[in-house]
């Protein structure tokens, strides 16, 4: 993602999530839920995101816990974990 500006959701004050958001104000938006032991900066969110830029469609991608720069461990993390980590969203 060029010119890339990923911002932090605040779960608490220690605990965060990472995002990359574009035209949220759009009627159509495309989330993107990355893989397993991956995060925001790949080439697929990568695509997406210029693929809906140029429809000019909204676009949000984020980092669950324990995942990429968002805070956590990995190992701490679980599939119930990461799926509230989508609802906070």
């Amino acid at each position: 993602m060029v010119n890339k500006r990923f911002k932090y959701f605040f779960l608490t004050k220690r605990n965060k999530l990472r995002y990359y958001a574009i035209n949220l104000h759009k009627e159509i938006i495309v989330i993107f839920f990355h893989g397993f032991m991956s995060d925001i900066t790949g080439k697929k969110p990568a695509f997406l995101a210029k693929f809906c830029r140029n429809k000019r469609v909204g676009f949000l991608t984020f980092e669950y816990s324990g995942h990429g720069k968002s805070s956590g461990t990995f190992t701490k993390g679980n599939i119930s974990k990461w799926t509230n980590d989508s609802r906070l969203l």
